[in-house]
């Protein structure tokens, strides 16, 4: 076959491939709902639906503790930081419990120390989820109007592990 003529059918594979997942690309943003209930809807009923489920249960139990350590951080259990925590949660993931969030700030003492929580997801999350983790951490942080020292030292961690600080620097 000559040169040409494959240059020429590769040259419009890829030219199909890239309609292909600009259209998956652009319905997918039509749905307002997440990668993860779209997966669990399509395989409610089988293995692959139920270890997405496990996943989101696990990412939604992370960001509790985040968020969590980050109300309790200065000492202090503020309402302010609490109603920021549940407001902005509740955008973040859609079945975000307050109540159940409550029940992670109540035991806080027995969460794991908030370095070692950042330091477990930071490779397991994509770019878009660390900035939006990082920017609900930093709304808690300043919604009671300061920032300790304990709470600026675990934004800091955050940005320089969910590597924020090379996008900005």
């Amino acid at each position: 076959m000559p040169v040409h003529l494959l240059a020429a059918l590769g040259g419009a594979l890829i030219v199909v491939l890239l309609l292909v997942v600009f259209l998956l690309r652009r319905r997918s943003f039509a749905s307002d709902k997440t990668v993860f209930e779209k997966v669990e809807k399509a395989h409610e009923k089988d293995r692959l639906g139920q270890l997405v489920k496990q996943r989101e249960d696990s990412f939604l139990n992370i960001v509790y503790g985040l968020a969590a350590a980050m109300v309790v951080a200065d000492g202090q259990v503020a309402q302010s930081e609490i109603d920021m925590a549940e407001k902005l949660g509740a955008r973040l993931i859609p079945n975000f419990d307050d109540q159940a969030f409550l029940k992670v700030v109540k035991g806080h003492a027995q969460l794991p120390r908030f370095n070692d929580m950042v330091d477990a997801v930071a490779p397991l999350l994509p770019l878009e989820a660390k900035a939006e983790i990082f920017d609900y951490l930093q709304a808690i942080a300043t919604s009671d109007g300061q920032i300790s020292p304990d709470e600026r030292h675990y934004i800091h961690h955050v940005e320089v592990k969910f590597a924020l600080d090379k996008l900005n620097g």
